[in-house]
């Protein structure tokens, strides 16, 4: 099944990572989602850092970070704690577990581990959060619902400012397996933001950006994972939309940064594994149109019997590093809970 492009959006209201979503993966655990295997009671890590600086063109991300630092679980891969050690004090959030009778998760109160005070409100459904309020000097600030079909696939994530008054909406239709056939996201007044289709069977993806006048800035149209064409707003400053990246199989994906004469530079990023599961990147390499090796990331690791990594090295390369180069190295240490 082809997915949609990664777009890379981080946004106030909402985050998606950019090669488009496009099947969702409903029912992960907290520890699932922070890349850690089996029952996790704990995890910390430390990373050592060299003087090289590294810098890629938007699109895949070839060095991936370490998704939690110092972060602990419940026996059901709950998350509990998180956040990171500064000079002896750790800063970040506590997390307390309401459970029902059955001991499911019905709520999640986040603190402060600073202040104290509580910072977010989780409510949780069956099939993940169905409402969050956010609060500052404890007073709400921003609340978000969740609405889901059937197979536990996100509809509708709306958002509301602390008047209760809707900021943001973001819509999402999808096949029973995931795959999603439609997605739209508007802003505070209703106006449509942009749109992403995906028609399965023709193998036919779009993408429309709106401006505040409903009139169209940016579209495109990829067919077979092949774009088909691009329209650009002439004079327009890079937007939301115009760098995208197709799955291209066998691991590869294909990466398209466009601008408004029409003109797409293509690049080709292939990663290789250490195994079938696809968590752990043995390399990532970023090719432009030509073949030509244009960025690169190798990773060495040692891992532990649940094929979580324990320590890895990070080694990047560009044609004005020349060679191999080391970027980080990351220790972690974790503890499982005891069958």
């Amino acid at each position: 099944m082809q997915l949609l492009r990664h777009v890379l959006v981080l946004s106030f209201f909402f985050s998606a990572s950019a090669t488009s979503v496009l099947a969702q993966r409903p029912n992960l655990t907290d520890a699932q989602r922070d890349d850690i295997a089996g029952p996790v009671k704990s995890v910390s890590v430390t990373t050592t850092y060299t003087s090289i600086r590294w810098e890629q063109p938007g699109g895949p991300t070839l060095v991936l970070p370490v998704w939690c630092r110092e972060c602990e679980y419940d026996s059901d891969g709950s998350r509990t704690k998180s956040g990171q050690t500064n000079n002896g004090s750790f800063q970040g959030e506590i997390i307390r577990l309401v459970r029902d009778a059955n001991g499911h998760v019905t709520d999640r109160f986040v603190s402060n581990t600073s202040t104290g005070d509580m910072v977010r409100h989780e409510v949780v459904g069956s099939f993940g959060n169905t409402e969050q309020t956010y609060y500052k000097d404890g007073e709400p600030y921003l609340r978000q619902t969740f609405s889901y079909d059937q197979y536990g696939h996100m509809v509708d994530w709306l958002s509301f400012d602390g008047t209760g008054k809707q900021i943001a909406h973001v819509h999402t239709e999808s096949d029973k397996d995931g795959t999603i056939r439609e997605k739209w996201v508007a802003g505070k007044d209703g106006q449509l933001d942009w749109l992403q289709t995906f028609d399965a069977k023709a193998q036919v993806e779009s993408w429309t950006n709106f401006n505040q006048f409903s009139g169209v800035d940016l579209a495109w149209t990829v067919s077979s994972g092949k774009l088909t064409s691009f329209w650009e707003l002439p004079d327009s400053p890079q937007q939301y939309g115009d760098n995208f990246t197709e799955d291209a199989g066998n691991d590869t994906s294909e990466n398209y940064d466009c601008h408004h004469q029409g003109r797409c530079e293509v690049s080709r990023i292939h990663y290789e594994y250490l195994d079938a599961n696809k968590r752990n990147p043995r390399s990532a390499e970023w090719r432009d149109s030509d073949g030509n090796l244009r960025y690169a990331a190798y990773y060495e690791y040692e891992i532990d019997t649940f094929r979580n990594w324990t320590h890895r090295m990070v080694w990047v390369w560009t044609p004005a590093l020349d060679e191999r180069t080391l970027l980080e190295t990351d220790s972690r240490t974790i503890t499982y809970w005891q069958k």
